[in-house]
């Protein structure tokens, strides 16, 4: 995370009451009168009292004084005043130059999913609409028992029981399908990146292939393709859940990253020899990725904005998701749409009761009762079937991904709540110059 909330500067208040008009007024006039008694008793004898010299000096040193000292004590209220309205401005312009930072989201030029080869069932209004259900079905393993759970049916690979290595034989089947079936609409979006930009290629696969052999594959799909744009596998990745997002918006908000970023994620299981784990689904999600400026510089054609990804406990106890919605300059009542995956009952009621209460009025899809849990590619598919919802009648999605420490927030938003923004701000730029009629 870039920021750290509690660490943040405040701004302080002024507990410096303002001098009493009264009690003054009275110091006034008694240092008046004081005065007056003291010239008076001081002045020498040998004086005339009707000489200029003794009325400057009964009415300038009596009255001088005592307003001398009065002013001095509103001097030093306004003073202090004008010191924590300084602070103050300070602070907010410091936060404002931080927030503005690290509130910067990355741009999604492009995502493709599927978790199953009939194009219908992949479509986002069948899960949105309940059609598509997580079902019992009869497994291919010997002495296994129907199960609720979802594989990828691909052309030309049947399914039958049999062995581990009938297993790997079709891991290398799906994934090259499902590598091609995602470049394949990822292409237009691949082919518009300018030649001189750098692709990172996170290749997240979960299966029985080693990752040398993920990537021969790969290769060989991309080959096929045509591709202008040189891409690198990105290393040294510890994460594979939404964190990533978080870790390389840092690393825009310092300067050290403007690559697009591809994003592949696989889940596949042992169908054959062996049952799939209960409630999972086989899919694979490819997201398209660029830093918000450098889309911007090079007018790229942006389908979503994903915001700063936010990790919290499954109750959100420590602000999780008002300091998501803070990233995208939303309130929960502006939202207009969810996604969840990964939690189980207890701990998606607990994150329901939260959000109830933070002003959260939708109630997000849960893709693990509609798809299945797609294990290391659930919060892509989530981030994914949020950035296909987008539309100026639901202008921003949430999405909750769960993970064993807890539950990641983050908000998308359609490029038209962006544009609105900028036509609102030049609007009232234009009215605020607009010159008086005389």
């Amino acid at each position: 995370m870039a920021v750290d909330f509690s660490l943040l500067p405040v701004e302080i208040s002024d507990t410096n009451k303002p001098p009493s008009r009264f009690v003054w007024t009275v110091v006034f006039l008694v240092l008046v009168l004081v005065g007056i008694f003291s010239v008076l008793m001081l002045w020498p004898k040998s004086k005339s009292t009707h000489t200029f010299d003794f009325w400057c000096t009964l009415v300038l040193f009596p009255v001088g004084i005592p307003a001398l000292i009065v002013l001095l004590r509103y001097q030093h209220h306004a003073a202090r005043e004008l010191d924590v309205q300084m602070s103050n401005r300070a602070t907010r312009q410091y936060n404002d130059r931080v927030f503005s930072a690290a509130s910067e989201p990355i741009s999604v030029l492009g995502v493709s999913h599927r978790f199953s080869a009939m194009p219908d069932e992949n479509a986002i209004t069948s899960i949105q609409s309940g059609a598509l259900r997580l079902t019992v079905q009869e497994l291919f393993a010997c002495d296994s028992e129907p199960d609720k759970v979802r594989w990828l049916e691909v052309p030309d690979v049947k399914l039958h029981a049999g062995t581990h290595e009938d297993d790997q034989k079709r891991h290398i089947e799906v994934t090259r399908w499902l590598f091609k079936e995602l470049l394949a609409e990822l292409a237009g979006a691949i082919n518009a990146l300018p030649m001189q930009a750098g692709l990172d290629v996170h290749l997240l696969v979960s299966g029985m292939l080693t990752g040398e052999q993920n990537e021969a594959l790969w290769r060989e799909c991309w080959d096929s393709f045509g591709f202008h744009i040189a891409y690198a596998f990105a290393v040294g990745t510890d994460r594979c859940d939404l964190q990533m997002v978080d870790g390389w918006l840092d690393q825009v908000a310092s300067g050290r990253q403007r690559e697009v970023k591809l994003v592949v994620a696989i889940q596949l299981h042992s169908l054959l020899a062996d049952s799939p784990p209960r409630g999972t689904a086989e899919a694979g999600v490819g997201l398209l990725l660029i830093p918000y400026a450098l889309a911007r510089q090079h007018g790229m054609a942006r389908m979503t904005n994903l915001y700063r990804p936010v990790r919290g406990p499954f109750n959100l106890s420590n602000g999780a998701l008002m300091h998501a919605l803070k990233w995208a300059s939303s309130t929960a009542k502006a939202i207009s749409g969810g996604w969840q995956t990964g939690l189980d009952q207890t701990h998606a009621g607990a994150l329901r009761k939260s959000a109830v209460l933070a002003g959260l009025e939708i109630l997000p899809v849960d893709l693990d009762s509609r798809v299945g849990h797609a294990g290391i590619a659930a919060p892509w598919l989530a981030v994914a079937c949020a950035a296909n919802s987008l539309s100026t009648a639901a202008p921003l999605q949430i999405v909750f991904a769960g993970q064993c420490e807890g539950v990641d927030c983050a908000v998308l938003s359609d490029i038209s709540v962006e544009d609105r923004s900028m036509a609102a701000s030049t609007g009232l730029s234009e009215k605020t110059t607009e010159p008086q009629a005389t």
